[in-house]
C-alpha cells in the first residue's frame, strides 16, 4: 500500500473496519512515516471526544410542537386523500348516469360497456389530479407577483 492509501484507511482503522493484516501495515507505516503518525494521533483525539459526547434531551415543549406539527401534516394529507375519493365518486357517479342507457342496453356487448366505464373512471381520475396539482402549484408559485 503506498502513502495516499495508508492515510485513507486511518478513520477506518478506528473505525473497525479493517482486518489484522491491515492493522498490521498500517502500524508499519506509521514507525517511519511521522505525517501519518500525527494524523493518526489526531484522529485519536478526535475519536476519544467523540466518544466522550452525549446528545441533549431536547425540552418537552420541542416535542409538543413536533408531534402537533406532524399531526397537521398527516392530517391534512388524510384531507386531502378523502377529499379527493369522494370528488372521484361523485363524478364518476354523475357520468355513470350520463352514460346508463348505454350500459343498460343489452344488445351492446360487455367490453364496450367495461371500456366505457374505464374511460369514465380515468378522466375522473384524472381530472381530480389535474385539479389537485393546479391548486398545489399555484400555492407555490414563487413568482405570483411579477408580470409576464
Amino acid at each position: 500500500m503506498d502513502h495516499q492509501q495508508i492515510k485513507e484507511l486511518i478513520s477506518s482503522y478506528y473505525d473497525g473496519e479493517l482486518d489484522e493484516e491491515q492493522k498490521k501495515i498500517i502500524k508499519k507505516h506509521l514507525e517511519d512515516c511521522p505525517e501519518c503518525q500525527k494524523e493518526f494521533e489526531e484522529m485519536g483525539k478526535f475519536e476519544e471526544v467523540m466518544s466522550k459526547m452525549e446528545l441533549k434531551k431536547p425540552p418537552k415543549e420541542a416535542w409538543k410542537i413536533y408531534w402537533t406539527s406532524v399531526y397537521n401534516r398527516l392530517e391534512r394529507r388524510i384531507g386531502w386523500i378523502l377529499f379527493s375519493i369522494g370528488v372521484m365518486i361523485l363524478l364518476f357517479f354523475g357520468g355513470y348516469k350520463m352514460v346508463e342507457e348505454i350500459i343498460k342496453d343489452p344488445s351492446i356487448s360487455f367490453l364496450l360497456k367495461a371500456g366505457i366505464l374505464a374511460v369514465l373512471g380515468g378522466v375522473v381520475v384524472l381530472l381530480v389530479s389535474l385539479i389537485r396539482e393546479q391548486l398545489f402549484v399555484r400555492k407555490r408559485e414563487r413568482y405570483k407577483e411579477v408580470e409576464k
